[in-house]
C-alpha cells in the first residue's frame, strides 16, 4: 500500500481529485477517460493501480469510488472549498482539510462542526499556512476510543474546551 505513482498515475489522480471536487460525487470512468483523454479501458487501469497503491478506496459492492486520498465522495464533517475555482467537497479528515491548498495550489476555506458542541469552525489555508480561524482556540481532536472501538477513526476539528 501507498507504492510510488507513475507519471501517468499522478495525473490521473489529479484529475480524479478535481473531478471529485468539481461534481461531489465518483465521477465514473467515462469522466476520467474524457478529461485525461484516454480510453475507458485505460482510465479503469489507472483507477486500478491508484486502488492498489492506496489512494482510493472503492465500495465493494457497486465498485464506486468512496474517498480518494485526501477526498471523500460522501459527506464527512470537513467541508472543504477551493478558493476562486468553485469547487468543494468532503475531506476525509481535519488533517485532509488542512492539506488541500498545497495539494492543488489554492487557497482552502475548511468548515466543520465541533463534534462535542456543534459549534461552526472556520479554516482558511493559503501558501501553507493557516491564515484564518474561527473561533479562536480551534484544535485537531483525535479520540483514542473512538480510535479503538470504531472501524473509522476521525480526525476533527474542535474548539478547545
Amino acid at each position: 500500500m501507498w507504492g510510488r505513482l507513475t507519471a501517468k498515475e499522478q495525473r490521473a489522480r489529479h484529475v480524479l481529485l478535481s473531478l471529485i471536487l468539481t461534481e461531489s460525487r465518483d465521477p465514473g470512468v467515462q469522466a476520467l477517460a474524457s478529461r485525461l483523454e484516454v480510453p475507458e479501458s485505460e482510465a479503469a487501469k489507472l483507477l486500478s493501480g491508484l486502488e492498489r497503491k492506496g489512494f482510493l478506496v472503492r465500495d465493494q459492492r457497486s465498485n464506486k469510488i468512496k474517498a480518494a486520498y485526501p477526498l471523500s465522495t460522501r459527506p464527512t464533517h470537513h467541508r472543504v472549498a477551493l478558493k476562486g475555482g468553485g469547487q468543494q467537497g468532503y475531506a476525509l479528515c481535519a488533517i485532509d482539510a488542512l492539506g488541500l491548498g498545497p495539494l492543488f495550489g489554492a487557497a482552502v476555506i475548511a468548515n466543520a462542526n465541533c463534534p462535542h458542541c456543534g459549534r461552526s469552525i472556520r479554516l482558511r489555508v493559503q501558501e501553507n499556512q493557516i491564515v484564518a480561524v474561527r473561533p479562536a482556540g480551534v484544535v485537531v481532536w483525535y479520540s483514542l476510543p473512538e480510535l479503538l472501538t470504531k472501524s473509522e477513526s476521525n480526525l476533527n476539528l474542535a474548539e478547545a474546551h
